[in-house]
């Protein structure tokens, strides 16, 4: 494999500032999202790193699991995350939990969304591929996480969606338009995602599908990649996006639970096990789930 990325004089990755992961990682914005992950840990090893990366190890259920925070926005990602996979050998996991704000009026304050793809509405990689070309999930994940989602008490077309979101490299002036002195050009370009049938708007997952898709050419070993994400805010109007009422700590828990029984199902798929899911339930939903018009 071709490395693309800074070393340590030890050899570990520069900001990092590890030298090896466990194939089945969970990613997060912050290091204290990180942290709470490592509590459902057992074997815990953390790497502190100089410039706040808290990098944990552990096992959970059997499996070997790995976390780490990307920090916020595309650029910040598209530099840990090389690092992350040149430090993993063979077949990888990579899931990121994140939070969003819906850009659909039927996805409420609390509600989960699984990104099937991304609108590449940032400037970081475009510096690997022209815009032309697509950010889309791992398909085969989405059912997956979807089925261990509803084991959580988390239900297809009502409180957990699937569809593309959005990624933006700035937060205020993308998410709530209005305010920007640009207002005239961004308000029209986010209405339009809206009704394309965006469903959120966040800021990491386009670079992990077109860093997953290089590096796919590099190196042995299949990567599966997709986003979980938590909805904080409904679709702005003309004032504030008010966030301070969610539950942050409740959908925080579900999302981790959802995401590490997520790795584990993946790894019984790829040693030969049946997972305890009912895919053909929630491929049955998928399939059968109304139009977009009829959910408005």
């Amino acid at each position: 494999m071709v490395s693309i990325t800074f070393k340590t004089a030890t050899g570990k990755a520069y900001h990092l500032e590890i030298d090896k992961l466990h194939p089945n990682i969970l990613t997060a914005g912050s290091p204290g999202r990180v942290k709470k992950i490592a509590k459902y840990l057992k074997n815990i090893e953390m790497v502190e790193g100089d410039r706040g990366h808290t990098v944990v190890s552990g096992e959970y259920r059997g499996i070997p699991v790995s976390a780490f925070p990307t920090g916020m926005g595309p650029a910040s990602t598209a530099i840990v995350l090389p690092e992350a996979i040149e430090a993993t050998e063979g077949p990888v996991t990579l899931l990121r939990l994140g939070t969003a704000g819906a850009l659909q009026t039927f996805i409420r304050v609390g509600d989960l969304v699984i990104s099937a793809g991304c609108v590449r509405d940032e400037g970081t990689t475009r510096a690997v591929v022209g815009a032309e070309y697509p950010a889309m999930a791992n398909p085969e994940l989405i059912p997956i996480m979807a089925g261990v989602a509803e084991k959580h008490g988390y239900e297809l077309l009502k409180n957990l969606w699937v569809g593309i979101t959005h990624v933006k490299d700035d937060l205020y002036f993308v998410e709530t338009p209005h305010f920007s002195p640009l207002r005239e050009f961004m308000e029209p370009k986010l209405e339009s995602y809206k009704r394309m049938g965006v469903m959120a708007s966040s800021m990491e997952f386009s670079v992990y599908c077109i860093i997953r898709d290089f590096y796919e050419g590099q190196r042995a070993g299949k990567i599966l990649t997709c986003e979980l994400l938590a909805i904080l805010a409904s679709p702005a109007a003309e004032g504030e996006i008010d966030v301070s009422k969610v539950d942050k700590k409740k959908l925080e828990e579900d999302m981790i639970k959802i995401g590490l029984d997520t790795l584990v199902a993946v790894d019984d798929l790829r040693r030969g096990k049946t997972p305890d899911i009912d895919l053909w339930k929630v491929i049955r939903k998928l399939v059968t789930s109304p139009a977009r018009s009829e959910l408005k």
